[in-house]
Parts: C-alpha cells; structure tokens; sequence
C-alpha cells in the first residue's frame, strides 16, 4: 500500500524495493517507474508529418496518439500497404482516417501498450502510403453561338413547331475536384493521356399533340449521322472540332439517342479550347405518330405509324433506323411486308432496321391476351434520331 515520505525513515521507504508501486510527496503522488514516450519528427516518403505528443504512462498501460500525414495540395493520399519503422516492441501504427480530395490529410493511430523502459526521441520511418500526384486542367469550349435555329418548313411539326434546345458538356476520364462552368471546366487528372468527350445534347419538346424528340441536323433533307459516319462531312458543312492546347481528335462524331459527342485526348495540362467547325444546326422534328387508328379502338388488326415531317424526317432511303414496336398484356405483333409471315414470329417486343419511311403497319394476335382490358403498344425509333410513341388501346 502506498506509503507518506514525510512520515517514515528512509529504511522504511526501502526505495528500489520490488513491492514499492507508488508514493506520496506531499500531496503529491510518486510513480517510481514512470515510463515516457517521446518522438521526433517521422519521415518518410517527402511528406508532411505531425510529432505525436510526448506522454508518460505505467509500463503495461494502454497506449494511444495520433499523428497526420499529407502532401502537396496536388497530391491524393491513400493508405495503400502503410508501415511503420523505428517504433518499440508493444506499439503498432496504422490509418484511422483516410481524408478526401486533393491535399487530404491522412490520420494515423499509435496504439498497444507502455513499454517496459523508457521510449524516448522514437523516429519514426513511414513509408507504403500511396500518393497519386495529379495535374491540373482547363477546358474552354463551345457552348452558345450555334442554332438550333429554325430551318425550311420541311423541317416543321405538323400541328404546330418548338424548338429545341441543346445542352453542351465536356467530360474527362479520371477527374477530380472539377468545377464547371459557362464553357469552361477545371479539374485535376493522375496522368496522361486522358479521354475527353464534348457533347451536344438536344432536349424533349413537345410539338402539337405529340412529344417529339428533336435532333439537329445541318439539312432538312439529309441524315447529318449517316454522312459523319463515312467522312465526318455533313450537308451543311465539315462537322469537326479545332482545338488548342493539349487537346488531340474530335474529328470523328458518334451519336446517341439525343446526343452527338466527340471524343478527343487531353495530353497535357494547361488550358486548352475546343471550337467547333459547325456552320448551323436546324432543330429537325424527327417524331413519329398513329396515323390510324383512334385509341382506345376495340382490338384494331394493324396500326400505321407516320412521322411529323413532309420530307426529311426519317431521312427516307438515306440510312437504316432502328425501330422498336413492344406491345403489353399477352399482345403479340409483327412488321407486316418487313419480317416473314406469321404465325412463327408473333412476339410481344420486335426490332428491326428499316431505311423505310418509317415503315409500314403493324399486325397484332391476340390469342395470349385476356378478352377484356387494355394494353400499350409503344414506338420507339432509337437510332439514327431518336423518337418514341405511346398509345392505349381496348381489347373488348
């Protein structure tokens, strides 16, 4: 039990003696085998590290601190295989927290238990820690300036003409930390060369009494898909990109439902511009509609299916679209004068590629569907423009 200094003769404190665990001085308490545990600065991998504070303990106690490690602010740290050098038997390090973004701090824990003998000035080694170093970039880009604008009245909806609108946006394989802008973009990329893609993107208007996807196109009369695929030359001019700065490529097109993208190489870092050669964009309405029959007709036999334009459109004859005709509740159909004969290809979904206008009717069966309810046929024309149709029709 622990004994009052000032109380006893020195033979009785017996100082060294195995049973003395603690004493008072004063009011004061004694720990003649106090253990402290000091650092100095680690190292390790050219990084930034905090001293863990200096503490004092019994041998045997539990022991933790931390201390941080992070880089440059164009530096991402990660834990990776983390190791630690230099510290005594009973203490280990590992990372607790591992932080976010560029410049993150990496949080490591020293934990286990006091040693037996003083630890003093440990220098720890760090190494393992990954750091990807990235570079930063800048991208300005086209994004006013271009249509769409309206085109001949070949290119207008029946029942009324809207516009589109057209998004544009550039996007780049392994970024992070990006802001964008009005026509610009910022990030930061761990190496070179990285995909760019720029994309012009085309909303859903609402033309008449049906929803009609519009795409643009340089000519009411001409496919501008079609063409860029064999020359990247559409009716109304060359449709490729100038860049400068560390951009390469964009002189090929790729199209999308509702979209034309680009895509190029960023090489380097630095600011760079892509402008692109586009001489005007048509908001082209490339809908389809039920030109019979009614909805909501008892069971019709067929549908026909039209299209919003008087010409262009669906580009009659210049390439193949691809159609989808999918039909609910145990309906099934077929392109009548485009796929063979039934009954052996009735099937509730069919996909064909057509250069038609946009194709002839639809034949339905309706030997798997109930006597009574309803059911959805829908259109949909997913490439080279996009559109889709939806229609509801009575099985009794």
């Amino acid at each position: 039990m622990p004994i009052k200094i000032s109380a006893e003769s020195l033979s009785a404190i017996k100082l060294g003696a195995s049973d003395l665990t603690a004493a008072y001085l004063g009011v004061t308490r004694v720990f003649p085998n106090d253990i402290t545990v000091s650092y100095i600065a680690p190292t390790g991998q050219s990084l930034t590290y905090t001293t863990p504070t200096t503490t004092i303990g019994s041998p045997g106690g539990v022991y933790s601190q931390t201390f941080t490690i992070t880089g440059s602010s164009t530096q991402l740290l990660a834990a990776g295989s983390f190791a630690v050098a230099g510290l005594p038997a009973g203490l280990t390090a590992s990372i607790t927290n591992t932080g976010s973004g560029l410049g993150n701090t990496l949080t490591a824990t020293i934990s286990g238990v006091y040693p037996a003998t003083p630890a003093l000035n440990i220098a720890m080694v760090i190494s393992g820690v990954t750091i990807d170093t990235y570079t930063q970039y800048t991208i300005n880009y086209d994004s006013t300036g271009f249509g769409p604008s309206q085109g001949t009245l070949s290119e207008q909806c029946t029942g009324g003409s809207s516009l589109n609108t057209l998004s544009y946006s550039v996007s780049v394989a392994n970024a992070i930390d990006v802001t964008t802008g009005s026509g610009t973009q910022t990030g930061y990329v761990p190496s070179f060369p990285q995909t760019v893609t720029y994309t012009l993107g085309s909303n859903t208007a609402n033309a008449g009494v049906v929803d009609v996807v519009f795409i643009f196109t340089s000519n009411g009369v001409n496919c501008d898909i079609c063409s860029l695929y064999g020359n990247n030359a559409g009716a109304g001019g060359v449709y490729q990109l100038t860049t400068t700065g560390s951009l390469t490529g964009g002189a090929t097109l790729y199209s999308g439902a509702t979209s034309r993208s680009w895509f190029l190489s960023l090489t380097a870092g630095g600011t760079s511009t892509i402008a692109s050669a586009i001489n005007a964009i048509y908001g082209q309405g490339n809908g389809m509609y039920f030109t019979s029959p009614a909805a909501n007709t008892v069971r019709p036999t067929s549908i026909a299916i039209g299209q919003n334009t008087s010409s262009g459109g669906f580009f009659t004859g210049i390439c193949n679209k691809t159609f989808t005709a999918t039909a609910t509740n145990g309906v099934r159909l077929f392109f009548q004068s485009i796929q063979t004969n039934p009954p052996d290809n009735y099937a509730s979904s069919q996909t064909i590629a057509f250069a038609g206008d946009p194709f002839s009717n639809l034949i339905f069966d309706y030997s798997l569907a109930p006597a009574t309810g309803t059911f959805t046929l829908t259109i949909t024309c997913s490439s080279p423009v996009y559109s889709t149709v939806t229609r509801t029709f009575n099985l009794a």
